[in-house]
This record gives structure tokens, sequence and C-alpha cells, in this order.
């Protein structure tokens, strides 16, 4: 398996707290006790703590100090897991946390995977504005990063702009608007959002002369995001322009709860990719069922298996696995269908592995 989108994991063995896996990132006086009450009644918390244990060969209330046995020749415990789902490539997001970028030999010496680093292109714009610096300046620093990022091996770029301003873009945004934009009495994340999506559409158009696909956020995620203004139909407008029709545009995290929208614009939009990935880990019992939907619609050569992972190397472990599962019952519903069974080889060998090679040249 390539994982198509994913971020750092911890290459030191530091102890691993399920409590962490929630969306819920909010940072009030109570959060991490509130975090640690709530963790065991989540579903993922729950399938994760059973299926490591079981792996790990200790009742599940035995799980940390197994865990911390294991983790003592931390290679041979991370390289492990990544083998057991074999993934062999990860295409990473080395934005968080700070220095991350700087350690990409060492993701691949522990996880025995090759890395493919993309360029996030929110934080160059994040740091820009907060230092005060103009529109035009800002426009030229970026598309001047993405150049340099290619030079250096990166495979793809990625926005979040979902986080910051929404993803209703005005791909008629001007120079002038961007700079007025910056005049806004609002935090860095929310301020400039005609020059977010001035850097937007030229960045788009930029990707497209260097030959490297671009990542969009889309649907789901923490509880930083406002999730209305991440609906992926709020691109369109966008994706008619000539910069977001030129450029391979991958659609991530399965654009979750809006599967069929993201599916829809894979189906008609002959530059929109599928990603399925984050929600597999954070609502893993029904993957199946959004594989399905999504697969039932989109062409098979434009879907995408990643698992978002981050932190910890379990949770690539766990999102793979679950991944895996889903692609299983999907393809039990679509022989049960009519599918033949040399076509639903094909499309699991696209899925996991071939369509990351197309677009990346991996």
């Amino acid at each position: 398996m390539i994982d198509n989108h994913c971020h750092p994991f911890s290459l030191d063995g530091e102890p691993l707290d399920l409590s962490a896996l929630s969306l819920d990132v909010g940072q009030e006086p109570d959060a991490d006790e509130r975090r640690r009450r709530m963790g065991p009644g989540r579903v993922a918390v729950e399938l994760l703590t059973a299926r490591l244990a079981a792996r790990l060969g200790c009742e599940p209330d035995e799980l940390g100090a197994a865990r911390a046995r294991a983790a003592v020749d931390w290679e041979a415990y991370v390289s492990g897991l990544f083998a057991d789902v074999g993934i062999t490539a990860l295409v990473m997001d080395p934005a968080w946390p700070a220095g991350a970028a700087e350690h990409l030999e060492d993701y691949a010496t522990v996880s025995h995977c090759s890395i493919h680093p993309i360029l996030r292109i929110e934080p160059i714009v994040d740091q820009a504005i907060g230092e005060g610096a103009g529109a035009e300046e800002i426009v030229r620093t970026v598309l001047d990063a993405m150049a340099d990022a290619v030079s250096r091996g990166f495979v793809a770029f990625k926005t979040i702009v979902a986080y910051r301003t929404g993803l209703d873009v005005d791909p008629q945004a001007t120079l002038r608007d961007a700079q007025s934009s910056l005049l806004q009495d609002l935090p860095v994340a929310r301020r400039g959002k005609a020059l977010r999506d001035l850097i937007f559409r030229r960045a788009l158009g930029v990707a497209a002369d260097l030959g490297r696909p671009f990542q969009v956020h889309t649907g789901i995620g923490d509880s930083e995001i406002r999730l209305r203004e991440a609906n992926p139909l709020l691109l369109e407008e966008l994706l008619r322009t000539p910069e977001g029709s030129a450029v391979p545009i991958v659609l991530i995290h399965g654009s979750y709860p809006w599967h069929d929208e993201q599916a829809y614009l894979a189906a008609t939009k002959p530059n929109v990719w599928a990603d399925i990935s984050l929600f597999t880990i954070f609502s893993p019992v029904t993957v199946g069922d959004r594989l399905l939907r999504i697969l039932d619609l989109a062409p098979a050569a434009k879907i995408l298996a990643a698992t978002d992972g981050y932190q910890q190397p379990e949770l690539f472990w766990f999102g793979a696995h679950v991944l895996a599962e889903g692609w299983d019952e999907a393809a039990k519903r679509l022989a049960a269908a009519g599918a033949r069974s040399g076509w639903l080889r094909d499309v699991n060998q696209a899925f996991f592995e071939g369509n990351a090679r197309t677009l990346y040249g991996i």
C-alpha cells in the first residue's frame, strides 16, 4: 500500500496515549482530563486497544506496559507495524510538528518505507501575514517556495484553506482585494480571505507548470475546523478556472460527511481525485459502507487509499487495517451485484497502490 496522505510520527518511542486519539483538540484548562475521561467511550479507542493488545499478546488493561516493552527497539517495532499492513511508501505532509521536514530520512529509516513529502502552503501564508508582509510579497513568497520544494524532491502541494477562510473560494479575487483583506481586524488564521483565495488559484497554476498534484483538505477535521466551510462543492467555481482545471486535485479525507459530493466531483471533473482517509480512523466500523458509496460513482482509476496517520505509528497500522477491511466489505457487495473477480482485483491494486504511483510518479 502507498499511503496517499499522512503526517510525521514519533521517532523516539514516546508513551502511547490513546486519549489523544480524538478530534477534540481544545486547549481549555480541563481539556486533557476531558479527553482522558471520554476516550474509553470512543469506538476507535476501543477497537485500537483490543487489536493492539492482540498483536502484542497481552490483555487490554496491560497494553501500556506491553507496548513499552515492544518499543525498546523502536525501529523494529515501527517497521513491523508498517510491514504488517503492507505500507511501503508514505506521501507525507511534514508541516507539523515544527522541524519535521528536516527528518525525512529518519522517518524512512524507522518505518522502512520510502518518504515522499508534500508542501503545505498555509504555514508560509500565516507567517508572512503575522510579520506584516503585503499581499504581493506573500504571493511571491508562496510561489517561490513551491518551486524550491520541487527542486528538493517534494511530490505534491497541499492547502488547508478549509481551516482558514473556507473552501468558498472566489476565483476572481484580485491583488487589490488581497491587500485590502489584510487590513481586517481578525486573528491571522481567519485574516486575508481574498489573499488566500488569490494564492490558491495562483498556486494551482504554478503546480500545473511544475507537474505536481495538489491535495485539498475537505470535510472532516479536528475541532478547530468550521465543518460547514469544508464542503468540496464550494470549490466548483474554482474548478472551472483554467488553473483549477489544469492540475490534478486530490480531495482528501473522503470529504466526510460529503462522500457523495466528493465522488461526484471525481466523476465529473477530469482532474479531480478522491482520497479516502481520516474518517477511517475516527469512524472505523462503517468504512465499508462509505467506500462503497464512493466507488459506486467515482472512477476506480481516481481513488486513493490513505491513513492520515499522525503522532503514533499505531494510527497508521490501525487505519490501514480498517481500510483493508472496508475494501473487503465493499468488494463482497460489488461481487454480489455482479462485478467480476478480475475487475475487483484490478480495482484493489489501483486503489491501494497503482493510482498513487501514477499520480505522484512513485
